[in-house]
């Protein structure tokens, strides 16, 4: 008799959360528990509340154990710590993030999974904004040339169709940060293999900017690909994070130095 093993795959999706942000977690949930996966894969979903447990825990512990993880860092030491402590707790061969108040779109787990598949070693996709309620085309395909002293620009006509959707060989990312201040493609879509995000340290502590340091980190170093597809719904809401704590030149040099000491 010929035994047939099926080797079950998993790709684990974290989600750093405070107790504030806990009304959203529903949504995020469903769009999770929708994808359809490729064979042999499943997902399980590794929620980090930041802080002592609240009604998230009940939540999360209600899902099925097999799908998702529940675990408090008893005090607040930010997002960063808070996907570390999770990572740390993962099985799954492929890491992905999702945010507590986004979603992913039909087929994103999938997409990401094809395209490292194929050879890539890590992907970024575009998103779409969800501002209450109302849905627009982010800066998926573009990117933002900065204002001279480094903020955002508020006219359309600053936004550039990207000619960095495409391969990127190892350290060519850097060069689009460098230009345009921002990625291509929304940090929250990044994917890539569990181990790659162990090998530069995990996420840096930085209050924000902790995606961008990681995505660098790893991108110096293994070559990636962009698609224009939309694998995420970002919701824009008055709590985000990155609405109340402004940029600084301090996290800037520390991005800067922690690239040219991973080349």
């Amino acid at each position: 008799r010929i035994v047939v093993e099926i080797v079950i795959r998993e790709v684990s999706v974290i989600t750093a959360v405070r107790s504030d942000y806990g009304q959203f977690l529903p949504e995020t949930w469903r769009s999770l528990s929708s994808q359809e996966l490729p064979a042999n894969w499943r997902l399980r979903w590794y929620v980090q509340e930041d802080g002592e447990p609240s009604a998230i825990r009940s939540f999360v512990q209600s899902l099925a154990p097999e799908a998702a993880d529940y675990a408090s860092s008893g005090s607040h030491g930010g997002v960063a710590e808070a996907r570390n402590l999770a990572l740390s707790r993962t099985t799954g061969e492929v890491v992905m993030l999702l945010d507590a108040d986004d979603q992913m779109t039909a087929g994103a787990i999938t997409r990401s999974l094809q395209v490292l598949a194929s050879g890539y070693e890590w992907c970024g996709f575009a998103a779409v904004d969800d501002n209450e309620g109302q849905i627009s085309m982010r800066d998926g395909g573009y990117s933002a040339r900065l204002n001279d002293d480094g903020s955002m620009p508020t006219e359309a006509n600053r936004f550039v169709r990207s000619e960095w959707v495409r391969d990127f060989a190892a350290g060519v990312l850097r060069s689009c940060w460098d230009e345009f201040g921002l990625f291509p493609f929304h940090p929250a879509t990044f994917a890539t293999a569990t181990q790659l995000v162990w090998d530069v340290g995990g996420w840096p502590a930085l209050a924000r900017d902790e995606d961008t340091a990681l995505i660098l980190a790893i991108s110096d170093r293994h070559h990636g690909v962009v698609s224009d597809e939309a694998n995420l719904i970002y919701r824009r809401h008055a709590l985000q994070t990155s609405r109340n704590i402004a940029p600084n030149s301090e996290r800037i040099k520390f991005i800067r130095r922690r690239m040219r000491s991973s080349s």
